[in-house]
Protein backbone atom coordinates (compact mmCIF):
# COMPACT_ATOMS: atom_id res chain seq x y z
CA UNK A 1 0.00 0.00 0.00
CA UNK A 2 1.30 3.46 -0.90
CA UNK A 3 0.32 6.04 1.74
CA UNK A 4 1.20 9.64 2.57
CA UNK A 5 3.30 10.55 5.64
CA UNK A 6 1.15 12.69 8.03
CA UNK A 7 4.07 15.10 8.59
CA UNK A 8 6.14 15.45 5.39
CA UNK A 9 3.48 14.03 3.01
CA UNK A 10 6.09 11.81 1.36
CA UNK A 11 4.84 8.72 -0.48
CA UNK A 12 5.64 5.56 1.49
CA UNK A 13 5.25 1.91 0.42
CA UNK A 14 3.92 -0.23 3.30
CA UNK A 15 3.72 -4.03 3.34
CA UNK A 16 0.24 -4.65 4.84
CA UNK A 17 1.18 -8.20 5.87
CA UNK A 18 3.47 -6.66 8.52
CA UNK A 19 0.65 -4.63 10.11
CA UNK A 20 -0.78 -6.53 13.16
CA UNK A 21 -4.47 -6.45 14.04
CA UNK A 22 -3.74 -4.13 16.98
CA UNK A 23 -1.91 -1.58 14.75
CA UNK A 24 1.69 -0.43 14.80
CA UNK A 25 3.95 2.63 14.72
CA UNK A 26 5.72 2.82 11.34
CA UNK A 27 8.83 4.96 10.64
CA UNK A 28 8.83 7.39 7.70
CA UNK A 29 12.04 6.93 5.64
CA UNK A 30 11.91 10.59 4.60
CA UNK A 31 11.42 12.63 7.81
CA UNK A 32 12.11 9.79 10.31
CA UNK A 33 8.93 10.32 12.40
CA UNK A 34 6.90 7.33 13.55
CA UNK A 35 3.25 7.43 12.53
CA UNK A 36 0.36 5.11 13.42
CA UNK A 37 -1.17 2.55 11.04
CA UNK A 38 -4.03 0.20 11.96
CA UNK A 39 -6.94 -1.57 10.33
CA UNK A 40 -10.52 -0.55 11.13
CA UNK A 41 -13.99 -1.73 10.08
CA UNK A 42 -16.32 0.43 8.02
CA UNK A 43 -18.61 0.80 11.07
CA UNK A 44 -15.99 2.97 12.84
CA UNK A 45 -15.54 5.34 9.92
CA UNK A 46 -17.84 7.99 11.42
CA UNK A 47 -15.56 8.21 14.48
CA UNK A 48 -12.45 9.32 12.54
CA UNK A 49 -11.10 12.65 13.82
CA UNK A 50 -7.78 12.80 12.00
CA UNK A 51 -5.59 10.97 9.48
CA UNK A 52 -6.11 9.43 6.04
CA UNK A 53 -7.84 6.14 5.23
CA UNK A 54 -6.96 3.55 2.57
CA UNK A 55 -9.01 0.64 1.21
CA UNK A 56 -7.91 -2.70 2.70
CA UNK A 57 -8.65 -4.45 -0.60
CA UNK A 58 -6.73 -2.34 -3.13
CA UNK A 59 -4.73 0.11 -0.95
CA UNK A 60 -6.10 3.24 -2.66
CA UNK A 61 -7.03 6.32 -0.59
CA UNK A 62 -10.76 6.39 0.17
CA UNK A 63 -13.08 9.32 -0.38
CA UNK A 64 -16.12 10.09 1.79
CA UNK A 65 -18.34 7.61 -0.02
CA UNK A 66 -19.74 4.17 0.78
CA UNK A 67 -17.82 2.56 -2.10
CA UNK A 68 -14.11 2.41 -3.00
CA UNK A 69 -13.66 4.36 -6.25
CA UNK A 70 -10.68 2.22 -7.29
CA UNK A 71 -11.86 -1.39 -6.73
CA UNK A 72 -15.63 -0.89 -6.35
CA UNK A 73 -15.96 -2.61 -2.94
CA UNK A 74 -19.08 -1.49 -1.02
CA UNK A 75 -18.64 -0.44 2.63
CA UNK A 76 -14.91 -1.20 2.59
CA UNK A 77 -12.85 -1.78 5.71
CA UNK A 78 -9.81 0.49 5.76
CA UNK A 79 -6.32 1.21 7.06
CA UNK A 80 -6.08 4.41 9.13
CA UNK A 81 -2.83 6.42 8.87
CA UNK A 82 -2.43 9.20 11.43
CA UNK A 83 0.33 11.10 13.18
CA UNK A 84 -0.01 9.52 16.63
CA UNK A 85 -1.38 6.43 18.29
CA UNK A 86 -5.07 6.92 19.25
CA UNK A 87 -6.12 6.65 22.92
CA UNK A 88 -7.08 3.23 24.19
CA UNK A 89 -10.71 2.39 23.55
CA UNK A 90 -12.98 2.03 26.57
CA UNK A 91 -15.22 -1.00 26.32
CA UNK A 92 -18.37 -0.84 28.38
CA UNK A 93 -19.14 -4.04 30.21
CA UNK A 94 -22.83 -4.85 30.61
CA UNK A 95 -24.07 -5.37 34.12
CA UNK A 96 -24.99 -8.93 34.85
CA UNK A 97 -27.92 -9.96 37.03
CA UNK A 98 -29.21 -13.29 38.17
CA UNK A 99 -32.56 -14.67 39.18
CA UNK A 100 -33.03 -17.26 41.85
CA UNK A 101 -36.16 -19.02 42.90
CA UNK A 102 -37.20 -22.11 44.89
CA UNK A 103 -39.85 -24.61 43.96
CA UNK A 104 -41.73 -26.12 46.87
CA UNK A 105 -43.14 -29.53 46.10
CA UNK A 106 -46.86 -29.84 46.80
CA UNK A 107 -46.75 -33.62 46.88
CA UNK A 108 -44.63 -35.98 48.95
CA UNK A 109 -41.33 -37.09 47.48
CA UNK A 110 -40.03 -40.62 47.62
CA UNK A 111 -36.54 -42.06 47.48
CA UNK A 112 -35.85 -45.35 45.81
CA UNK A 113 -32.80 -47.55 46.15
CA UNK A 114 -31.80 -50.20 43.71
CA UNK A 115 -29.14 -52.80 44.27
CA UNK A 116 -27.63 -54.79 41.43
CA UNK A 117 -26.05 -58.10 42.14
CA UNK A 118 -24.28 -59.79 39.38
CA UNK A 119 -21.14 -61.55 38.40
CA UNK A 120 -17.98 -60.04 39.83
CA UNK A 121 -15.73 -58.57 37.20
CA UNK A 122 -12.29 -59.90 37.68
CA UNK A 123 -9.64 -57.21 38.23
CA UNK A 124 -7.04 -59.39 36.68
CA UNK A 125 -6.19 -58.82 33.02
CA UNK A 126 -4.73 -61.57 30.94
CA UNK A 127 -1.43 -60.88 29.12
CA UNK A 128 -3.21 -61.17 25.78
CA UNK A 129 -5.66 -58.36 26.59
CA UNK A 130 -2.84 -56.14 27.89
CA UNK A 131 -0.84 -56.66 24.72
CA UNK A 132 -3.84 -55.67 22.61
CA UNK A 133 -4.31 -52.49 24.59
CA UNK A 134 -0.62 -51.58 24.41
CA UNK A 135 -0.65 -52.17 20.66
CA UNK A 136 -3.75 -49.99 20.27
CA UNK A 137 -2.17 -47.17 22.29
CA UNK A 138 1.01 -47.40 20.22
CA UNK A 139 -1.03 -47.21 17.01
CA UNK A 140 -2.94 -44.15 18.27
CA UNK A 141 0.33 -42.47 19.29
CA UNK A 142 1.88 -43.22 15.90
CA UNK A 143 -1.17 -41.84 14.12
CA UNK A 144 -1.06 -38.67 16.24
CA UNK A 145 2.62 -38.16 15.43
CA UNK A 146 1.90 -38.62 11.71
CA UNK A 147 -0.95 -36.10 11.77
CA UNK A 148 1.19 -33.59 13.68
CA UNK A 149 4.02 -34.03 11.17
CA UNK A 150 1.72 -33.51 8.18
CA UNK A 151 0.24 -30.44 9.83
CA UNK A 152 3.73 -29.04 10.43
CA UNK A 153 4.71 -29.64 6.79
CA UNK A 154 1.52 -27.96 5.62
CA UNK A 155 2.17 -24.91 7.81
CA UNK A 156 5.78 -24.68 6.59
CA UNK A 157 4.63 -24.78 2.95
CA UNK A 158 1.97 -22.10 3.57
CA UNK A 159 4.48 -19.76 5.23
CA UNK A 160 6.99 -20.38 2.44
CA UNK A 161 4.35 -19.49 -0.17
CA UNK A 162 3.62 -16.19 1.64
CA UNK A 163 7.34 -15.28 1.79
CA UNK A 164 7.71 -16.29 -1.87
CA UNK A 165 4.99 -13.82 -2.89
CA UNK A 166 6.53 -11.07 -0.77
CA UNK A 167 9.88 -11.64 -2.48
CA UNK A 168 8.19 -11.69 -5.91
CA UNK A 169 6.38 -8.44 -5.09
CA UNK A 170 9.53 -6.57 -4.00
CA UNK A 171 11.47 -7.89 -7.03
CA UNK A 172 8.70 -6.66 -9.36
CA UNK A 173 8.48 -3.31 -7.53
CA UNK A 174 12.27 -2.84 -7.56
CA UNK A 175 12.52 -3.70 -11.25
CA UNK A 176 9.75 -1.25 -12.20
CA UNK A 177 11.36 1.51 -10.14
CA UNK A 178 14.78 0.81 -11.69
CA UNK A 179 13.45 0.82 -15.26
CA UNK A 180 11.55 4.06 -14.62
CA UNK A 181 14.73 5.62 -13.23
CA UNK A 182 16.71 4.48 -16.29
CA UNK A 183 14.07 6.01 -18.57
CA UNK A 184 14.29 9.31 -16.68
CA UNK A 185 18.09 9.34 -16.96
CA UNK A 186 17.94 8.52 -20.69
CA UNK A 187 15.47 11.33 -21.35
CA UNK A 188 17.60 13.90 -19.51
CA UNK A 189 20.75 12.58 -21.21
CA UNK A 190 19.23 12.94 -24.69
CA UNK A 191 17.97 16.45 -23.95
CA UNK A 192 21.45 17.58 -22.93
CA UNK A 193 23.07 15.96 -25.99
CA UNK A 194 20.55 17.54 -28.39
CA UNK A 195 21.36 20.92 -26.84
CA UNK A 196 25.09 20.31 -27.38
CA UNK A 197 25.81 20.19 -23.65
CA UNK A 198 27.97 17.70 -21.81
CA UNK A 199 26.17 15.38 -19.41
CA UNK A 200 27.32 13.00 -16.68
CA UNK A 201 24.52 10.49 -15.99
CA UNK A 202 23.71 10.52 -12.29
CA UNK A 203 20.82 9.31 -10.16
CA UNK A 204 19.21 11.65 -7.62
CA UNK A 205 19.69 10.97 -3.91
CA UNK A 206 15.93 10.50 -3.48
CA UNK A 207 15.72 7.88 -6.24
CA UNK A 208 18.83 6.11 -4.95
CA UNK A 209 17.42 5.94 -1.42
CA UNK A 210 14.13 4.51 -2.67
CA UNK A 211 15.81 1.90 -4.89
CA UNK A 212 18.16 0.79 -2.11
CA UNK A 213 15.29 0.54 0.38
CA UNK A 214 13.41 -1.85 -1.93
CA UNK A 215 16.62 -3.81 -2.59
CA UNK A 216 17.20 -4.29 1.14
CA UNK A 217 13.63 -5.55 1.64
CA UNK A 218 14.01 -7.92 -1.33
CA UNK A 219 17.26 -9.39 0.00
CA UNK A 220 15.57 -9.98 3.36
CA UNK A 221 12.68 -11.92 1.81
CA UNK A 222 15.05 -13.95 -0.40
CA UNK A 223 16.97 -15.06 2.71
CA UNK A 224 13.72 -16.40 4.19
CA UNK A 225 13.49 -18.77 1.20
CA UNK A 226 16.77 -20.58 1.93
CA UNK A 227 15.01 -23.65 3.38
CA UNK A 228 12.81 -24.65 0.45
CA UNK A 229 10.17 -27.43 0.59
CA UNK A 230 10.88 -30.14 -1.97
CA UNK A 231 7.76 -29.36 -4.04
CA UNK A 232 8.89 -25.72 -4.48
CA UNK A 233 12.55 -26.23 -5.42
CA UNK A 234 11.97 -25.63 -9.14
CA UNK A 235 9.97 -22.45 -8.41
CA UNK A 236 12.75 -21.21 -6.13
CA UNK A 237 15.22 -21.57 -9.03
CA UNK A 238 12.89 -19.58 -11.32
CA UNK A 239 12.63 -16.85 -8.69
CA UNK A 240 16.42 -16.80 -8.30
CA UNK A 241 16.71 -16.22 -12.08
CA UNK A 242 14.25 -13.34 -11.81
CA UNK A 243 16.20 -11.90 -8.89
CA UNK A 244 19.36 -12.02 -11.05
CA UNK A 245 17.70 -9.91 -13.76
CA UNK A 246 16.46 -7.49 -11.10
CA UNK A 247 19.95 -6.98 -9.64
CA UNK A 248 21.28 -6.10 -13.12
CA UNK A 249 18.55 -3.49 -13.67
CA UNK A 250 19.09 -2.12 -10.16
CA UNK A 251 22.85 -1.76 -10.72
CA UNK A 252 22.21 -0.08 -14.09
CA UNK A 253 19.89 2.50 -12.49
CA UNK A 254 22.07 3.20 -9.43
CA UNK A 255 25.32 3.58 -11.39
CA UNK A 256 24.57 4.64 -15.01
CA UNK A 257 27.59 4.70 -17.31
CA UNK A 258 28.77 4.30 -20.91
CA UNK A 259 27.10 5.90 -23.89
CA UNK A 260 23.46 6.94 -24.16
CA UNK A 261 22.69 4.30 -26.78
CA UNK A 262 24.45 1.56 -24.81
CA UNK A 263 22.70 2.55 -21.58
CA UNK A 264 19.28 2.67 -23.25
CA UNK A 265 19.78 -0.69 -25.00
CA UNK A 266 20.85 -2.36 -21.73
CA UNK A 267 17.75 -1.10 -19.94
CA UNK A 268 15.46 -2.22 -22.78
CA UNK A 269 17.01 -5.70 -23.00
CA UNK A 270 16.83 -6.14 -19.22
CA UNK A 271 13.13 -5.21 -19.23
CA UNK A 272 12.41 -7.74 -21.99
CA UNK A 273 14.43 -10.44 -20.23
CA UNK A 274 12.51 -9.79 -17.01
CA UNK A 275 9.15 -10.32 -18.76
CA UNK A 276 10.36 -13.60 -20.32
CA UNK A 277 11.53 -14.97 -16.95
CA UNK A 278 8.27 -13.90 -15.27
CA UNK A 279 6.27 -15.77 -17.91
CA UNK A 280 8.37 -18.91 -17.41
CA UNK A 281 8.05 -18.63 -13.61
CA UNK A 282 4.26 -18.35 -13.74
CA UNK A 283 3.86 -21.22 -16.23
CA UNK A 284 5.75 -23.68 -13.98
CA UNK A 285 4.24 -22.55 -10.66
CA UNK A 286 2.76 -25.45 -8.59
CA UNK A 287 -0.76 -25.35 -7.14
CA UNK A 288 0.18 -24.05 -3.68
CA UNK A 289 2.07 -21.06 -5.08
CA UNK A 290 -0.44 -20.30 -7.83
CA UNK A 291 -3.26 -20.16 -5.26
CA UNK A 292 -1.18 -17.85 -3.04
CA UNK A 293 -0.45 -15.67 -6.09
CA UNK A 294 -4.17 -15.02 -6.59
CA UNK A 295 -4.42 -13.94 -2.95
CA UNK A 296 -1.30 -11.75 -3.29
CA UNK A 297 -2.67 -10.00 -6.39
CA UNK A 298 -5.49 -8.62 -4.25
CA UNK A 299 -3.07 -7.49 -1.53
CA UNK A 300 -0.23 -6.15 -3.71
CA UNK A 301 -1.09 -3.88 -6.65
CA UNK A 302 2.31 -4.50 -8.25
CA UNK A 303 1.49 -8.17 -8.90
CA UNK A 304 -1.74 -7.59 -10.83
CA UNK A 305 -0.03 -7.75 -14.25
CA UNK A 306 1.82 -11.01 -13.49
Amino acid sequence: MTCSCPKCHGQIEIDLSNIPESGTLTPCPECKIRFWVNKETYARRALIKEGNIYCDKCGNELEHKIVCKACGVMYPDYYLVQASKPPRRQVEKPELFSLSFTLKPSTPTYAYTYTYTGAKESSERTPKVLLKRVGLLALVALLAVGIAYLYHINQVEKQYAKNYMRALYTIKTGTDLSLNTCAKISAEWKTKMDAGQSFVPRISLEDESRLNMVKTATDGFMQKLNETPKKYINSKEKLANLYGVYTKVHALAVAPSGSLSGFTDSATKSGSEFNVVVKDLKASMPTGLSEELQVAKVKYKGLKDI
